[in-house]
């Protein structure tokens, strides 16, 4: 399971179980937080079910065209 940083946990002990209120709460905080390779390919994959706006969302496009790119 995706882990949620404590810093953005300020209104749950533990962060739910659930991958898409985790992924949104990353999102919420991205690139501060989720900057992380897994979790990049992760908020990459459910970007269109996540609410992003269009900065987020051209942000975590771009890490992940970068990270392919290193993968060539």
């Amino acid at each position: 399971m995706i882990e949620v940083p404590k810093e953005i946990l300020w209104d749950y002990e533990n962060a739910p179980e659930d991958i898409g209120w985790r992924l949104q709460r990353i999102a919420d905080f991205f690139p501060l937080y989720g900057n992380n390779p897994a979790t990049i390919a992760l908020l990459y994959e459910h970007r269109h079910q996540l609410k992003l706006d269009e900065a987020t969302l051209a942000l975590i496009e771009a890490y992940h065209a970068i990270l392919e790119d290193e993968d060539k």
